[in-house]
């Protein structure tokens, strides 16, 4: 097989994911969909960087949508909660008095680093391990306090891709958050071997 049609095949496999991926968002009624999803999308990339067994792709995301369904879900709408309310007491602690707002700024900045982290390998966490909602987060707390260079890789990534669909924003219609996933997924998989 030649080059090409093997880049052509790979292409259309990324972009058969990202239409799996937001079909699903709404078969969940995007509130129950939206984490889930993106559970399937990071199972279905480990599966890939694994070399496991080829599966048909539609059969795999589903069958992966369905194992992380309850997981995410918990674990992604609980963060998402605590993420708006940093965010929140982020914007009104200038309207604090002025004796108290070192304090939440430092706070705010000590939840923000926790929320980076656990962000950064919440759903690479969820689809390696079958864990507990408890032992899953101090996992990703673990994985994320003992490789500070695989946080900083994934920063750097995240904002490189960015700035890409930034200059052609017509690649994240096609590929959405596969390159994201992508990169999050290969540091992870190194990060959680050490932690093994």
């Amino acid at each position: 097989m030649s080059k090409t049609v093997k880049l052509t095949d790979w292409i259309f496999e990324i972009f058969s994911l990202q239409i799996l991926w937001i079909i699903h968002i709404f078969k969940g009624f995007i509130v129950l969909g939206i984490f889930p999803s993106i559970a399937a999308v990071f199972a279905v990339i480990r599966h890939w960087l694994l070399k496991r067994e080829v599966e048909s792709l539609p059969h795999i995301f589903k069958q992966y949508y369905k194992e992380n369904f309850k997981t995410a879900n918990i674990l992604g709408w609980f963060f998402s909660s605590i993420t708006l309310i940093v965010i929140v007491n982020f914007i009104y602690t200038a309207y604090y008095p002025e004796q108290i707002q070192i304090i939440i700024y430092a706070a705010v900045i000590f939840m923000a680093i926790i929320l980076l982290i656990v962000w950064a390998y919440l759903f690479p966490a969820i689809v390696h391990y079958k864990l507990s909602v408890y032992e899953l987060f101090l996992v990703v707390l673990k994985a994320g306090f003992s490789s500070l260079k695989g946080i900083i890789f994934q920063l750097v990534s995240a904002v490189i891709i960015f700035v890409i669909i930034l200059k052609l924003p017509g690649l994240l219609l096609i590929f959405g958050i596969i390159p994201f996933a992508f990169t999050q997924t290969i540091i992870s998989i190194k990060v959680f071997h050490e932690l093994n």
